[in-house]
This record gives structure tokens, sequence and C-alpha cells, in this order.
């Protein structure tokens, strides 16, 4: 029997910052991953076997980011073709995870008005113009900021650019 509370610990954030990917709201995410773990702990609790369960945990929350998407409820992102096909290995997890990690990361190094505005602009999704608004700074600013954290982020690492396309 494998520790749940271990597994937990080792995989919530990059579960979490996985189902970010897909919904693009920290909050949907984090529900997300804590079902899948409900389900996994239920299933065990049933007697079933998990045969691999980072894998099932990925898979789950994946399907769960798609149920949601395909449902309306984020209507902003895409699903694309490779996210539908069937379960994930181990290795695509845990790069994609790593991937987006780095990603979260960078973005946690944006000097902090950057780090602001570009979340606002890419993550939350509002316009310049209500940016500028909220923050009382011009638009202009608001542009160049978000220029700058792309820039920042695309020069960090060319391993997670493709990540930028949900964020740009």
């Amino acid at each position: 029997m494998m520790n749940i509370d271990l597994l937990f610990q080792q995989l919530y954030r990059p579960l979490c910052i996985y189902a970010l990917h897909y919904l693009q709201d920290t909050d949907a995410s984090e529900d997300v991953v804590q079902d899948a773990f409900v389900r996994l702990i239920e299933k065990m609790q049933d007697g079933h076997q998990v045969d691999n369960t980072k894998s099932y945990l990925y898979t789950s929350v994946r399907n769960s980011c798609i149920d949601i998407l395909r449902k309306g409820k984020q209507t902003e992102s895409v699903i694309l073709p490779q996210d539908t096909n069937g379960p994930i290995t181990d290795e695509e997890a845990a790069e994609r995870s790593l991937h987006e990690a780095e990603l979260w990361t960078a973005i946690d190094t944006l000097p902090k008005r950057c780090r602001e505005v570009f979340l606002m602009a890419k993550r939350d999704g509002r316009k310049y113009r209500e940016i500028a608004e909220t923050l009382n700074i011009s638009e202009k600013t608001v542009e160049h900021q978000v220029s700058k954290a792309l820039k920042i982020l695309r020069g960090k690492a060319d391993d997670f650019f493709y990540i930028l396309s949900f964020v740009a």
C-alpha cells in the first residue's frame, strides 16, 4: 500500500501547475487536483489496484480539465489534439510538469510590477485598458511591461517556449 500523504506532497504542486496549463484558474486547478486524489483514494478503498499512480493522477487531472473546457466553463483555452489522445506516459507527465514549473518559476523572478501586469494580462485575460485603469498607469506602460515580461521569459529557457503560447 502506498503512502498517499507522501504522494500528495510530491505531486500536488506539479499537478496544480499542470491543470493551470489548461484552466488558467488557480482555484479550479486546485479543485481538479484534489478531486483526482479523492478518486484515487476511493478507488483504492474499493479494492481496485492502480498500477501507476502518477500516470493515473496526471491522466485524471488532464481528463477533468478537458471536461471542464468542453462544458464551456473555460472557453478561452484551446484543447490541443495531443491533449485528448489517451493516457500520457510518466515521462511526458514529468516533462510537462517540469517545463510548466520552470515557466512559473521564471514568472516569479520577473520584477514585481512587470509580473503583476503580465499575470493580469495573460493569466487573467484582462484588457490593457482595464489593467491601466486598475493600476493607474498608461496603456503604453502596460504594453511595455507585457512585452518586457515575454522577452525575459523567452530568454530564460527555450525548453518551455511552447508553454508561453498559453500566456502569449
